[in-house]
Protein backbone atom coordinates (compact mmCIF):
# COMPACT_ATOMS: atom_id res chain seq x y z
CA UNK A 1 0.00 0.00 0.00
CA UNK A 2 1.02 3.38 -0.78
CA UNK A 3 -0.13 6.97 1.00
CA UNK A 4 1.11 10.35 1.72
CA UNK A 5 2.45 10.22 5.17
CA UNK A 6 0.32 13.45 6.42
CA UNK A 7 -3.22 11.79 5.29
CA UNK A 8 -2.35 8.51 7.37
CA UNK A 9 -0.81 10.66 10.46
CA UNK A 10 -3.95 13.06 10.33
CA UNK A 11 -6.47 10.73 10.08
CA UNK A 12 -5.22 8.75 12.93
CA UNK A 13 -4.17 11.35 15.24
CA UNK A 14 -8.05 11.91 14.96
CA UNK A 15 -8.87 8.81 15.81
CA UNK A 16 -6.53 8.61 18.74
CA UNK A 17 -8.11 12.07 20.49
CA UNK A 18 -5.79 13.61 22.98
CA UNK A 19 -5.19 13.93 26.48
CA UNK A 20 -6.80 11.91 28.77
CA UNK A 21 -8.75 10.60 26.18
CA UNK A 22 -6.41 9.23 23.73
CA UNK A 23 -6.41 5.93 22.66
CA UNK A 24 -2.75 3.62 23.62
CA UNK A 25 -3.81 0.51 21.76
CA UNK A 26 -6.19 -0.55 19.25
CA UNK A 27 -7.19 -3.00 15.91
CA UNK A 28 -6.87 -1.18 12.43
CA UNK A 29 -8.39 -2.95 10.39
CA UNK A 30 -8.02 -2.52 6.65
CA UNK A 31 -10.96 -3.42 4.75
CA UNK A 32 -12.32 -3.81 1.26
CA UNK A 33 -13.27 0.09 1.24
CA UNK A 34 -10.38 1.29 3.27
CA UNK A 35 -9.27 1.59 7.13
CA UNK A 36 -11.47 1.75 9.85
CA UNK A 37 -10.57 2.42 13.66
CA UNK A 38 -13.66 1.53 16.32
CA UNK A 39 -12.10 2.19 19.97
CA UNK A 40 -13.22 3.06 23.07
CA UNK A 41 -11.52 5.73 25.63
CA UNK A 42 -9.68 4.34 28.62
CA UNK A 43 -11.92 6.14 30.88
CA UNK A 44 -15.10 5.22 28.78
CA UNK A 45 -15.79 8.93 28.34
CA UNK A 46 -15.21 8.68 24.37
CA UNK A 47 -15.26 6.59 21.61
CA UNK A 48 -14.39 6.43 18.12
CA UNK A 49 -15.37 5.56 14.95
CA UNK A 50 -13.01 6.35 11.96
CA UNK A 51 -13.39 4.93 8.41
CA UNK A 52 -9.95 6.40 6.21
CA UNK A 53 -11.43 5.49 2.54
CA UNK A 54 -9.64 3.28 0.29
CA UNK A 55 -9.49 6.21 -2.18
CA UNK A 56 -6.96 8.22 0.09
CA UNK A 57 -4.45 5.71 -0.54
CA UNK A 58 -2.40 6.21 -4.13
CA UNK A 59 -2.10 1.84 -3.96
CA UNK A 60 -4.36 0.09 -1.44
CA UNK A 61 -5.17 -3.21 -0.72
CA UNK A 62 -7.26 -4.60 2.25
CA UNK A 63 -4.78 -6.55 4.75
CA UNK A 64 -6.73 -7.37 7.61
CA UNK A 65 -6.68 -6.51 11.24
CA UNK A 66 -3.52 -4.86 12.83
CA UNK A 67 -3.12 -4.35 16.28
CA UNK A 68 -1.36 -2.16 18.01
CA UNK A 69 -0.24 -1.35 21.61
CA UNK A 70 1.40 1.50 21.11
CA UNK A 71 -0.85 4.37 19.06
CA UNK A 72 1.27 7.00 20.29
CA UNK A 73 4.77 5.95 19.35
CA UNK A 74 3.13 4.33 16.14
CA UNK A 75 2.43 7.90 14.66
CA UNK A 76 6.00 9.29 15.81
CA UNK A 77 6.96 6.64 13.97
CA UNK A 78 5.18 7.38 10.52
CA UNK A 79 6.32 11.60 11.16
CA UNK A 80 9.89 10.52 10.66
CA UNK A 81 9.10 10.42 7.08
CA UNK A 82 8.91 11.94 4.19
CA UNK A 83 5.90 12.79 1.92
CA UNK A 84 4.82 9.16 0.95
CA UNK A 85 5.02 5.92 2.77
CA UNK A 86 4.44 2.32 1.43
CA UNK A 87 2.93 0.10 3.84
CA UNK A 88 3.24 -3.81 3.78
CA UNK A 89 2.32 -6.25 6.65
CA UNK A 90 4.66 -9.34 6.72
CA UNK A 91 3.74 -11.89 9.62
CA UNK A 92 3.79 -9.92 12.79
CA UNK A 93 5.51 -6.67 11.69
CA UNK A 94 4.33 -3.87 9.86
CA UNK A 95 6.63 -2.90 7.16
CA UNK A 96 7.07 1.34 6.39
CA UNK A 97 9.09 2.18 4.18
CA UNK A 98 9.90 6.09 2.44
CA UNK A 99 12.56 7.85 1.04
CA UNK A 100 15.50 5.59 2.01
CA UNK A 101 14.40 4.60 4.98
CA UNK A 102 12.73 1.59 6.65
CA UNK A 103 11.08 0.84 9.65
CA UNK A 104 9.49 -2.68 11.38
CA UNK A 105 6.68 -2.45 13.87
CA UNK A 106 6.44 -5.35 15.99
CA UNK A 107 2.23 -5.98 15.87
CA UNK A 108 0.17 -7.35 18.66
CA UNK A 109 -2.34 -10.73 19.09
CA UNK A 110 -5.55 -8.52 19.02
CA UNK A 111 -7.17 -10.84 21.47
CA UNK A 112 -4.88 -8.85 24.17
CA UNK A 113 -6.69 -5.79 23.30
CA UNK A 114 -9.98 -4.57 24.06
CA UNK A 115 -12.23 -4.32 20.78
CA UNK A 116 -15.93 -2.93 20.75
CA UNK A 117 -17.21 -2.61 16.67
CA UNK A 118 -20.47 -2.08 17.45
CA UNK A 119 -21.67 1.73 17.25
CA UNK A 120 -24.49 2.38 20.06
CA UNK A 121 -27.67 3.10 19.46
CA UNK A 122 -28.33 6.74 20.04
CA UNK A 123 -31.34 9.36 19.49
CA UNK A 124 -31.00 13.07 19.56
CA UNK A 125 -33.21 16.05 19.63
CA UNK A 126 -30.98 18.62 17.50
CA UNK A 127 -28.17 18.15 15.38
CA UNK A 128 -26.53 21.81 13.99
CA UNK A 129 -23.41 22.18 12.19
CA UNK A 130 -20.48 24.27 13.62
CA UNK A 131 -16.70 24.65 11.23
CA UNK A 132 -13.79 23.12 13.06
CA UNK A 133 -11.80 26.74 13.73
CA UNK A 134 -15.34 27.88 15.54
CA UNK A 135 -15.61 25.35 17.54
CA UNK A 136 -11.51 25.21 18.83
CA UNK A 137 -12.12 29.14 19.21
CA UNK A 138 -14.75 28.43 21.74
CA UNK A 139 -12.62 26.01 23.63
CA UNK A 140 -9.63 28.99 23.44
CA UNK A 141 -12.43 30.90 25.38
CA UNK A 142 -13.19 27.78 28.16
CA UNK A 143 -9.26 27.26 28.49
CA UNK A 144 -9.23 30.73 30.06
CA UNK A 145 -10.49 29.09 33.10
CA UNK A 146 -9.42 26.27 35.30
CA UNK A 147 -11.62 23.26 35.08
CA UNK A 148 -14.17 25.11 33.45
CA UNK A 149 -17.73 23.19 32.14
CA UNK A 150 -19.02 23.72 28.85
CA UNK A 151 -22.49 23.91 28.05
CA UNK A 152 -24.17 23.54 24.96
CA UNK A 153 -27.81 25.04 24.97
CA UNK A 154 -29.93 25.21 21.95
CA UNK A 155 -32.84 27.57 20.93
CA UNK A 156 -35.03 27.97 17.74
CA UNK A 157 -32.52 28.15 14.88
CA UNK A 158 -29.15 29.03 17.52
CA UNK A 159 -26.82 27.44 19.32
CA UNK A 160 -25.17 29.11 22.74
CA UNK A 161 -21.75 28.26 23.83
CA UNK A 162 -21.17 29.14 27.24
CA UNK A 163 -18.90 28.01 30.63
CA UNK A 164 -18.28 28.08 33.94
CA UNK A 165 -15.38 30.01 35.57
CA UNK A 166 -13.98 33.49 36.31
CA UNK A 167 -14.44 34.52 32.18
CA UNK A 168 -17.86 33.34 31.71
CA UNK A 169 -17.90 33.11 27.84
CA UNK A 170 -20.86 33.00 25.36
CA UNK A 171 -20.60 32.02 21.97
CA UNK A 172 -23.93 31.65 19.82
CA UNK A 173 -24.12 30.46 16.06
CA UNK A 174 -26.72 30.50 13.72
CA UNK A 175 -28.39 26.96 13.83
CA UNK A 176 -31.27 26.74 11.49
CA UNK A 177 -31.99 23.12 12.06
CA UNK A 178 -32.38 23.34 15.58
CA UNK A 179 -35.79 23.21 17.27
CA UNK A 180 -34.88 24.58 20.84
CA UNK A 181 -34.37 23.41 24.21
CA UNK A 182 -31.85 20.82 24.58
CA UNK A 183 -29.00 22.01 27.60
CA UNK A 184 -25.90 19.47 28.00
CA UNK A 185 -22.73 20.20 29.81
CA UNK A 186 -19.28 18.47 29.15
CA UNK A 187 -15.98 18.27 30.81
CA UNK A 188 -12.45 17.84 29.85
CA UNK A 189 -13.38 15.25 27.77
CA UNK A 190 -15.01 17.38 25.19
CA UNK A 191 -11.87 18.98 24.99
CA UNK A 192 -9.36 16.21 24.12
CA UNK A 193 -12.11 14.61 22.05
CA UNK A 194 -12.27 17.49 19.18
CA UNK A 195 -8.94 19.32 19.45
CA UNK A 196 -7.77 17.18 16.61
CA UNK A 197 -10.63 17.79 14.31
CA UNK A 198 -11.01 20.02 11.04
CA UNK A 199 -13.23 21.38 8.57
CA UNK A 200 -17.13 21.53 8.90
CA UNK A 201 -18.54 19.29 11.73
CA UNK A 202 -21.59 17.94 12.73
CA UNK A 203 -22.54 17.73 16.49
CA UNK A 204 -26.18 16.03 17.41
CA UNK A 205 -27.26 17.01 20.56
CA UNK A 206 -30.24 16.10 23.52
CA UNK A 207 -30.51 17.40 27.16
CA UNK A 208 -27.77 15.51 29.60
CA UNK A 209 -27.17 13.36 26.65
CA UNK A 210 -24.12 11.59 25.33
CA UNK A 211 -23.34 13.96 22.12
CA UNK A 212 -22.12 12.94 18.53
CA UNK A 213 -19.86 14.91 16.85
CA UNK A 214 -18.93 13.59 12.60
CA UNK A 215 -16.30 15.20 10.78
CA UNK A 216 -16.59 14.01 6.96
CA UNK A 217 -13.96 14.91 4.38
CA UNK A 218 -13.33 14.27 1.12
CA UNK A 219 -11.93 10.85 2.08
CA UNK A 220 -12.68 10.36 5.82
CA UNK A 221 -15.08 10.30 8.20
CA UNK A 222 -14.49 10.25 11.64
CA UNK A 223 -17.77 9.97 14.56
CA UNK A 224 -17.44 10.93 17.83
CA UNK A 225 -19.26 9.79 20.76
CA UNK A 226 -18.83 12.24 24.04
CA UNK A 227 -20.47 11.14 27.51
CA UNK A 228 -21.85 13.96 29.61
CA UNK A 229 -20.70 15.61 32.22
CA UNK A 230 -22.74 14.76 35.18
CA UNK A 231 -23.25 16.27 38.75
CA UNK A 232 -22.09 14.00 41.84
CA UNK A 233 -25.02 14.37 44.53
CA UNK A 234 -24.11 14.77 47.90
Amino acid sequence: MKIKTKTLTSFLKKARMTGKQSIPEGVLRFENDGLKISANSVPKQSRVMAWLNKTAFTEYEPIGNVAMNDLENVVKVLDRFGETITIKKEGNLLNIKGDGKTVDVELVNENFLETDTNEPNLTFTDTFEIKAEKLHDVIQDVRMNKDAVLTIKTAEKSVAFTNTGKYKFMNTIEALSCKGGVAVSFGDPFVDCVSELDGNLQISVATNYPCKIIEKLETSVVTIIIAPRVEEEE
